[in-house]
This record gives C-alpha cells, sequence and structure tokens, in this order.
C-alpha cells in the first residue's frame, strides 16, 4: 500500500498516507481513484509522506503528478489547499519542486516537517486525525486493484 486515501466530508480534507516506496503510477492511480460525491469549493488535503520512499522518483515524473493533480481538481473545486508532510531530505526536495514546476493560483501547497504544522495551516485541530496511523477507519488504497 503505498498511497491510502479517505474523504472526511466534515472537514472537507481528503487525507492520504503514503509508505513505502513509491512510483509515478501510483500516485496516478491515487488522482484516479479520488472521487468525492459531493465536492465542496475549497478542498483541503493532509498528505502524510513521512514513511514514503520518493527516491524512484524522476523531476519528470513529480511534473506529470503536479499537472494531472491540477488538471483533475481545477473544474471541480474553487480551492484546493495540500498540506504535505515529510521526513526525509529528499522527499522534501521533491514535494517543494511538486509546488514549483506547474504553477496554479488555485492549488496551494506548502511542506512541512511537523504534522502538526500541517493541520494548523489548513486550519486543522492538531488532534483531527487518529494518533494511530495504521488505524485509520475508512482510509482506501489509491493502488489499482
Amino acid at each position: 500500500m503505498p498511497i491510502a486515501f479517505r474523504y472526511i466530508e466534515e472537514l472537507r480534507c481528503l487525507h492520504t498516507i503514503g509508505r513505502g516506496r513509491v512510483s509515478l503510477k501510483a500516485f496516478l492511480n491515487l488522482h484516479r481513484n479520488v472521487n468525492i460525491a459531493n465536492p465542496p469549493a475549497q478542498l483541503l488535503i493532509l498528505s502524510d509522506y513521512r514513511e514514503l520512499d520518493s527516491s524512484g522518483l524522476s523531476s519528470s515524473d513529480i511534473e506529470q503528478i503536479r499537472a494531472n493533480a491540477i488538471r483533475r481538481t481545477e473544474n471541480k473545486y474553487k480551492f484546493v489547499k495540500e498540506a504535505i508532510v515529510v521526513s526525509e531530505i529528499l522527499t522534501y526536495g521533491l514535494s517543494r519542486m511538486y509546488d514549483g514546476v506547474v504553477y496554479s493560483e488555485k492549488y496551494e501547497v506548502n511542506v512541512f516537517t511537523d504534522i502538526n504544522e500541517a493541520k494548523v495551516w489548513l486550519g486543522l485541530e492538531a488532534d483531527t486525525f487518529s494518533k494511530n496511523r495504521n488505524d485509520l477507519p475508512g482510509m482506501q488504497t489509491g493502488q489499482m486493484p
């Protein structure tokens, strides 16, 4: 399970968790599999990639991931705000690159190493999500079956 997700309607927040080595295909599958029935005007995304190994991604992969994310959200939401939480320097650098490769006025990204700072930036309470990331009800996989 490289990337799993759940949408919490009352918070208007998509929560993603990545673990292990990830590929371009895993991100594109995530984007394809997320389907929010009643999209809010503003979508919040908390991407917890502290256990993600992004070493297999190239700069062109990052550009494709970003362009795909913007394309899939641009006609659904007035604004998207994504907080990416990382622990490794490589993933931090790639996440900053993700923010800069394709510009969008409607899709704001910020990268954090502290998940509570990310939640505050999104306007969420620090204890919004379960402390135990292994026990998150409602998580779906972003992988194809």
